[in-house]
């Protein structure tokens, strides 16, 4: 089955300068997903269907106008499972962020249940100076039993240039004792690379950062990966001064 949601806002400047605020003109939905709006520039996604399944086809689209401001989260866990016919789900996130305008993605995580197959792919155009802030989480199976597959990939572009091209997998892991992956791409801002327990923030050649968190628990791993990007974030501790050179 193939779906797909369809989000739009806009930024509407009011009569007093500065009074302006984002407007949610469109929220078009079916099967899987239908999107609630839920607060002043805040969209909740909300499941209307099974899964995932294997066989399924899904698209998240959002698109921001110039300005516009919006949080996407959602309503609950999205639980992968595979088909009767094939193990394979596949879910998309199709993010269009004009200039000056502000996109922050933290839904709640995807478990992949035992003989599931999931692949996500993320893809984000930018224009001007707009910005994204998207949290990933991906849970391996549910409480006591085998996780399923999966794999993620994630691409950042502006105004045409690629920015970030990035992909995981859980086969990596395999050995590790892993059950939980988390990523969290940050774009425009400075930052430096940091480490905090298994999680790595990763600076980005054109700003923002890429910070990449995995274990055998969520709640170690959004510490630990929560952690590291206030360390990337934090404003470098000043050198220390030199020592006096002493001439006989």
């Amino acid at each position: 089955m193939r779906s797909r949601i369809e989000i739009v806002a806009q930024y509407r400047s009011g009569s007093v300068p500065g009074a302006g605020r984002t407007v949610v003109t469109t929220i078009r939905a079916g099967y899987h997903f239908a999107g609630r709006q839920t607060g002043d520039g805040v969209v909740h996604l909300v499941g209307t269907a099974a899964g995932p399944l294997g066989g399924d086809d899904a698209t998240i689209a959002v698109r921001l106008g110039p300005g516009a401001q919006l949080r996407l989260r959602s309503a609950g866990a999205t639980i992968v499972q595979p088909g009767l016919h094939d193990p394979v789900s596949r879910l998309g996130m199709e993010l269009q962020i004009g200039d000056d305008a502000r996109l922050d993605v933290a839904c709640e995580p995807t478990v992949v249940i035992h003989r599931a197959e999931h692949r996500a792919r993320a893809e984000v155009e930018l224009a001007g100076n707009g910005q994204v802030r998207l949290l990933e989480q991906v849970l391996l199976g549910r409480s006591n039993e085998p996780g399923g597959g999966w794999s993620g990939r994630t691409t950042l572009t502006r105004d045409g240039a690629p920015e970030l091209r990035h992909t995981l997998r859980s086969a990596l892991f395999a050995q590790e004792g892993v059950r939980v992956v988390s990523t969290l791409l940050v774009s425009g801002t400075g930052a430096r690379a940091s480490t905090s327990g298994r999680a790595v923030a990763l600076p980005l050649a054109a700003g923002g950062m890429l910070v990449t968190s995995t274990g055998p628990d969520a709640l170690t791993v959004q510490a630990d990966l929560l952690d590291a990007a206030a360390r990337a974030l934090a404003p470098a501790a000043p050198a220390a001064p030199a020592a006096p050179t002493v001439t006989a």
